[in-house]
């Protein structure tokens, strides 16, 4: 048990949904393994995941309200599984989706950057993250 829980937090996730599964997973397996042994940590387990995915998705939905108001445009190209453009990329940033997200939606379009050091100077200049910086620049390699 002591080994699924280090291994466990150990784990991140690129979306709210999988945090919230992984965090209420780990906490209830923790918590029913103390105060019922192997079958309350299965139980505790089962239950923390399922509550942590119910408080992950809200997360999920908030900031794709946040995108829909702040970008629509952003918004309508992932859904097609178009790439994402540097303007993308800027808005995501400035709406404060994690870094992680941002990354995996790129992943997930098949976006791919040859950045100038005017680009990468205005990426910087508008707050989008060095990571995120840095796998943009990895992806065009």
């Amino acid at each position: 048990m002591k080994r699924l829980l280090c291994i466990l937090s150990l784990c991140s996730c690129a979306t709210n949904t999988g945090t919230g599964i992984l965090a209420g997973a780990s906490l209830g397996a923790g918590t029913g393994g103390i105060v019922a042994g192997g079958g309350g940590a299965l139980i505790g387990g089962t239950v923390g995941a399922i509550s942590g995915t119910l408080f992950g998705t809200v997360l999920d939905e908030q900031d794709r309200r946040v995108m829909e108001t702040k970008s629509p445009r952003t918004v309508d190209r992932m859904d097609r599984g178009d790439p994402l453009t540097l303007n993308d990329v800027i808005q995501l940033s400035r709406a404060g989706v994690d870094n992680e997200t941002i990354i995996v939606y790129m992943k997930n379009t098949g976006s791919t950057y040859n950045l100038s050091q005017s680009q990468i100077r205005r990426l910087q200049d508008s707050g989008v993250s060095q990571e995120v910086i840095d796998y943009m620049i990895e992806s065009g390699e």
